[in-house]
């Protein structure tokens, strides 16, 4: 009798497991396939100086210029901001949560990959809107295993003239998700699209 109700116990626990498992699937091919829009970002700092509404070299403290143009071209770069990103999901009455552990992005102008980033810090996701604090590291990226200088420069150019390029820049982002039997990383990078008129 010992034995059955053991038994009874264990089978109850991977049924259990195994719900929670095709959940956790189904949740992840749902946040695959959803629509990602980011709104807003506020308080941009990189390595600690606010950079929200600066438009130009001249914009910034001689100090300040200076620091961050080495820190850009040394790969020494962080950010802080807040993401207001808005997930929209193919099933939107079913709710849904995905816990990322790791976020890899990278931010392209006119197709190429221009700067990269990790963030290395737990959020939620979940569908609707999203309110995100993170830290990532900033830098440039590569061709042919040297720095991306050309778009860097188109970067700043874009900034400096202070028109709407969003038609030229696409953030795109590859989550890692926590899940009951580890930590997966999606396949492919996910674009996500900026709200019509920003």
């Amino acid at each position: 009798m010992k034995y059955k109700n053991i038994s009874f116990w264990f089978g109850i626990i991977v049924l259990l497991m195994s719900t929670v498992a095709c959940k956790q699937a189904s949740d992840l091919k749902a946040f695959t396939e959803a629509n990602y829009k980011l709104q807003g970002i506020k308080d941009l700092r990189l390595n600690g100086i606010d950079v929200t509404g600066k438009r130009s070299y001249f914009d910034f403290k001689t100090a300040e210029g200076d620091s961050l143009l080495n820190a850009f071209t040394t790969n020494n770069l962080k950010a802080t901001t807040t993401l207001y990103l808005e997930v929209q999901m193919q099933d939107p009455e079913v709710a849904r949560t995905m816990e990322i552990t790791d976020l890899e992005w990278q931010l392209l102008i006119d197709g190429k990959e221009t700067l990269t980033g990790n963030v290395m810090q737990p959020l939620t996701l979940q569908n609707g809107e999203n309110e995100l604090p993170v830290r990532t590291t900033v830098t440039l990226a590569e061709v042919e295993g040297i720095q991306n200088y050309e778009g860097f420069s188109m970067l700043t150019t874009l900034i400096s003239q202070g028109k709407d390029a969003s038609n030229r820049l696409v953030l795109r982002i590859k989550p890692t998700i926590k899940t009951p039997v580890g930590n997966i990383t999606v396949p492919d990078y996910i674009n996500v699209s900026q709200p019509a008129g920003s």
